[in-house]
């Protein structure tokens, strides 16, 4: 798979001293790779460097076969569309001039630039929208109108800050699926908070943790190796009658809840039912949760809470 994007040693210290990335390398080729981490843990500091958009204290971004910041750094730049969380959109401006001003930046001529904004809108579902002012726009044709600003240059790359950010659930699961269309001939690299956007539409996760990639791989793979054991969570009464069981690894207990730890929980969960109910407790619900990368997240930093306050770097 052909990488179009080498990120080599990135650091970024901001003039107060603190230090938003520390050494981030990876590498992107074709497909989804998302940058999963809480706020402040270095993500929208290592896209913005990424896009060309934030020069790196140190460390080199090479896209296209191009350094983001050499002699040739227009080369680069040609091939990457880049929206940051916050677009820098004319609010008193339709969304169809917003598109044309992009694609004048861009190079385009101003036919040009009107044909390319009428497809994109096309493309993102906001086809009926192009006279609206952008000031009149919901988060989610906001979200979409980002997209398609980004891709106003036809980029290799299409790099993506927190695009979900903000959205319901169904907001979400439809920006995703537009997201991994594009996708088919692009690389797409995304940031997200959030576990199970990583999990369902990512080909490759970096989970970030204090400016620094914890682990790295297939979401299938990273669970896989960190996160083998589901959970089994029984509530009911008496439950804290039975001891821990020799085939699985009590977590928590209490007269009313009790969770078990195991690896096959198909398994272990007829012998654990029965063991509870000889010893007396009553079993009211019974609940199996697998493992995903939010368990992951946990097992490679040691902090269980992924969803975060703010910070630098993002």
């Amino acid at each position: 798979m052909e990488a179009l994007v080498e990120a080599l040693g990135l650091r970024k210290v901001y003039p107060d001293g603190t230090v938003a990335v520390d050494g981030v390398s990876f590498k992107a080729g074709p497909g989804v790779t998302v940058l999963m981490g809480p706020n402040g843990s270095g993500k929208t500091t290592t896209l913005s460097m990424v896009a060309g958009a934030l020069r790196p204290t140190s460390g080199r971004v090479v896209v296209c076969g191009y350094d983001m910041w050499g002699g040739e750094w227009s080369r680069p730049r040609e091939c990457v569309g880049f929206a940051p969380q916050d677009m820098p959109f004319r609010e008193k401006l339709t969304v169809m001039e917003n598109l044309v001003w992009y694609g004048l930046i861009r190079g385009l001529s101003l036919g040009e630039a009107r044909r390319r904004a009428r497809r994109l809108l096309e493309e993102v579902g906001l086809e009926g929208a192009g006279k609206k002012k952008v000031a009149e726009l919901s988060g989610g044709m906001r979200r979409r109108l980002s997209l398609a600003a980004a891709l106003m240059g036809d980029p290799r790359v299409l790099v993506l800050d927190e695009p979900t950010s903000g959205l319901d659930p169904a907001g979400r699961m439809r920006l995703w699926g537009l997201i991994k269309r594009l996708a088919g001939e692009r690389v797409v690299i995304a940031s997200t908070h959030i576990p199970e956007e990583a999990e369902e539409h990512a080909d490759t996760v970096l989970i970030f943790h204090r400016g620094r990639i914890a682990a790295s791989g297939r979401p299938a793979e990273l669970i896989k190796e960190y996160a083998r054991h589901s959970r089994i969570v029984v509530e009911g009464r008496g439950l804290s009658k039975a001891g821990p069981p020799g085939y699985a690894e009590l977590v928590e207990a209490s007269d009313t809840r009790a969770s078990f730890l195991a690896e096959e929980p198909e398994e272990v969960l007829p012998k654990l039912l029965a063991d509870l109910l000889a010893a007396g407790a009553s079993v009211e619900r019974v609940e199996v949760r697998r493992p995903g990368l939010a368990e992951v997240y946990f097992a490679v930093t040691g902090e269980a809470e992924l969803l975060g306050g703010g910070g630098a770097g993002g």
